[in-house]
């Protein structure tokens, strides 16, 4: 049990290790194109600081208010529940209805005459000016409404030589100035520009007028307005602009029309009680006037002067009585007056606490002007037609009929009230037998006198506390902070612009690199083919990338310290161990080495040259045999003709003798593949062929064979049947992963005999990622990295 755990955690282990290995292989991977990351750094880099260095940049400007409760405006409202215990009745909902509203923002537009805009053009950009920092001083007149302008306009105000020269961009019409003035001459232009400076630099402005509704619209959509929180009565008022100081004056001012829509509001009621009061007092008056002068004609008809009363029992209960009626009957003309000013339902706040002794009446007209109030307020933001208002109309309509009923019930009630009280009065008229017919009549003119007096100066002290009322409403709103802009701008954002450019710097090479070594279906490292070839096979070598042509296409010399040289005297040591042991005792199977390759272009050639001529510094007799006779390559390393004769001709001839065709390069016997003949693989399956390595083997220390790509044709699997091991050539940054596949069907299969791996151009290119870097300890170092052109012309097969 101990020894499975142990066995997991090692291979986990091993896992983590590998998993660490392969991400750190990655990194490098993209690291090695860090000069590209870095231009495409700095690109990005200058590119957002022009995008910043030019763009409109916006600002934004924040207000607050707190909207102020009107439940409690009417001196007759009766506290709620809600009152009570201090809960606000704003609807903050409402209120934001109609600051968003059509209607609100058209007074501010054309108080500030927002559809006017003013630019100052510059190099690059063109900035938005507010009209007092356009001209430092000018004067601007329009010669048209432009409140209800429906048409675009822009003009082009070019400033040269202390000239003005003004382009009507929409209509393609050019007027030339003398001066700084437009007056001074007759044009078509709907404004005159005069500029009341001595002298100006030469610049370019732009003046466009656009349509009202369409700028009205701009800042109905722009304006934003939320609740700072969900049970308070603030709210925020906030506006984006390229110009803080019109967004900072938009904010005020349409606050400041906010207010004066709620007092105006307010004071409706109010005036509607004046003009009740105007309109009756004008009644009251020639009432008034009429009865004095009856009471005068009944005195100079009767020649009356003072009349005494001339009884005293019962005068004070008869007064009592006298009184109870005039109340009565004052109170029957106030409720007479009301409905007759109701004899209409049109919506309109009915006058409140005009005298009418009644408190279901004056609740009830308090309630109607309270939802006439709240119908309004709706108004601005709905139609008559939508269902909210029906609803609303409905509930008034009611209201209304509560109201004249409750008028009639209160006029019956007094009828009955005053016959009761005329009936009481009858009882003490005999008392009043002795007393003159003329005393009777002119106390009954006297006492309607009083009536329409005191009516009189009821109604006037109502019109007065109207009045005052009306004079000192209390605002609507309060404004906590008017309109602050900040000095930096909100859009663009330049620290978010300059993250985003680098993560852009960043995330385009990486996508593309990514894509790239997706794609990539190549060989490149030493890891990479154990990984391909599972570990099989040992790779016995790394030769490394020479970008110099002519040095590649020939032997090197045997005492050389170049690099191949070096890599070539590392692949033939590590062949110590596989191959070259000296106690075999079959000494004529020992000395076979197979070059091939999969495809052709992969080295194999200047890999078995070099194995050659590196064996013959170290031993007498070594022979280097061209078996590829479809394509044969050595004739290119040792500078003669391809047309030699060698191994095809040996062996298609009757001659037994093979030591003809052998030639010599320094002191390197070499036996070319001669003449390219129509069947290469018989030849080479051949006894004779067969009987040639035989001898050959027996004479010479090592022979190096040089055989076709084995993976389109079978040319070199009937010699691997003949040799001692096969040197497999696979091409770093050439060789498709593919192939691995093959090499590893040949393992499987023994179709090569004795298999070793050389990996060919290492560091050919940084272009797939991959970089390594080789230190060969003599007296002079050798290091090379990844970043070298590679082409050995193994293709070319011309030459």
């Amino acid at each position: 049990m101990l020894l499975a755990t142990k066995i997991v955690e090692n291979k986990s282990n091993k896992y983590i290790e590998d998993n660490s290995s392969n991400i750190r292989e990655e990194i490098e991977r993209y690291l090695i194109f860090w000069p590209y990351f870095l231009i495409s750094f700095i690109i990005m880099i200058m590119a957002s600081y022009t995008y910043l260095r030019y763009a409109n940049y916006m600002f934004e400007s924040v207000a607050k208010i707190q909207i102020i409760d009107k439940g409690q405006d009417s001196e007759m409202a009766l506290p709620t529940a809600m009152t009570i215990f201090n809960r606000s009745m704003v609807n903050l909902e409402n209120e934001i209805g109609v600051l968003s509203s059509f209607s609100l923002h058209k007074r501010v537009v054309e108080e500030l005459s927002s559809n006017i805009k003013y630019y100052t053009v510059g190099n690059i950009k063109t900035s938005q000016d507010h009209q007092y920092d356009w001209f430092d001083d000018y004067v601007l007149n329009f010669k048209i409404d432009t409140d209800n302008n429906n048409i675009f306009k822009s003009y082009l105000i070019s400033i040269i030589d202390n000239n003005l020269t003004i382009v009507d961009d929409i209509n393609d019409k050019e007027i030339s100035f003398n001066g700084l003035s437009t007056t001074n001459i007759n044009h078509s232009l709907p404004f005159d520009l005069i500029i009341n400076q001595d002298r100006i630099e030469d610049c370019k402005k732009i003046l466009n007028i656009y349509p009202v509704k369409s700028v009205i619209n701009s800042f109905v959509r722009n304006v934003n307005i939320f609740a700072t929180a969900k049970t308070s009565d603030q709210l925020y008022i906030k506006l984006m602009h390229r110009n803080r100081k019109i967004s900072d004056e938009y904010l005020n001012v349409l606050m400041d029309e906010f207010d004066k829509d709620g007092i105006v509001d307010r004071q409706l009621s109010y005036q509607r009680t004046m003009d009740f009061v105007d309109s009756r007092s004008i009644f009251l008056l020639k009432e008034l006037d009429q009865i004095e002068n009856k009471k005068k004609e009944f005195k100079e008809k009767n020649n009356l002067t003072d009349i005494r009363a001339d009884a005293s029992l019962n005068a004070t209960q008869k007064y009592n009585y006298n009184s109870e009626l005039f109340k009565s009957e004052s109170q029957k003309n106030l409720a007479f007056l009301l409905k007759e000013s109701l004899l209409e339902n049109n919506f309109k706040l009915i006058p409140v606490n005009i005298g009418i002794d009644n408190l279901d009446i004056n609740r009830i007209i308090n309630e109607y002007n309270i939802v006439i109030k709240e119908r309004d307020r709706y108004l601005t933001s709905a139609g008559p037609n939508n269902p909210f208002i029906k609803r609303i109309d409905k509930q008034l309509n009611d209201y209304y009929k509560s109201i004249i009923q409750s008028i009639q019930n209160y006029e019956a009630s007094l009828e009955v009230t005053i016959e009761s009280l005329k009936s009481k009065e009858n009882e003490f008229s005999n008392l009043y037998q002795n007393i003159p017919e003329n005393e009777k009549i002119l106390r009954s003119i006297e006492r309607e006198l009083e009536i329409k007096e005191s009516l009189f100066l009821l109604l006037l002290q109502k019109r007065e506390e109207a009045a005052i009322n009306f004079a000192v409403v209390d605002p609507s709103i309060k404004i906590i902070d008017n309109a602050i802009s900040n000095n930096s701008p909100v859009s663009p954002n330049s620290s978010l612009i300059y993250i985003v450019s680098i993560l852009i710097a960043f995330g385009i090479p990486i996508s593309i690199l990514y894509l790239w070594f997706l794609f990539d279906t190549r060989i490149h490292t030493r890891t990479q083919l154990l990984k391909l070839v599972n570990n099989r096979l040992p790779i016995i070598g790394e030769v490394p990338h020479i970008h110099d042509k002519e040095l590649v296409n020939k032997i090197v010399e045997t005492n050389s310290r170049f690099p191949i040289a070096e890599s070539i005297r590392m692949i033939i040591a590590n062949l110590n161990f596989i191959l070259f042991d000296k106690t075999s005792s079959d000494k004529s199977r020992n000395n076979l080495i197979l070059v091939t390759s999969s495809v052709k272009g992969e080295g194999k050639t200047v890999i078995s040259t070099n194995i050659a001529a590196i064996l013959k510094s170290k031993f007498n007799k070594v022979l280097l045999v061209g078996a590829d006779l479809r394509n044969p390559q050595i004739h290119k390393f040792i500078g003669v003709k391809k047309e030699i004769k060698g191994l095809s001709d040996y062996i298609y001839t009757d001659t037994d003798d093979w030591s003809k065709y052998l030639i010599k390069h320094n002191e390197l016997d070499i036996i070319l593949s001669g003449t390219i003949p129509p069947n290469p693989t018989e030849l080479l399956s051949s006894r004779k062929f067969e009987n040639f390595l035989n001898e050959a083997s027996k004479k010479y220390d090592y022979i190096v064979i040089d055989s076709a790509p084995c993976l389109l044709v079978s040319d070199t699997f009937e010699i691997s049947k003949h040799v001692d091991t096969t040197v497999y050539v696979v091409r770093s940054n050439f060789s498709q992963q593919k192939l691995s596949d093959f090499i590893n069907e040949c393992t499987e299969r023994e179709r090569l005999s004795n298999i070793c791996l050389v990996l060919n151009s290492v560091g050919a290119s940084t272009a797939y990622g991959y970089k390594y870097g080789y230190q060969y300890g003599y007296k002079y170092g050798y290091k090379y990295g990844y970043n070298y052109g590679y082409g050995y012309g193994y293709s070319d097969d011309n030459k």
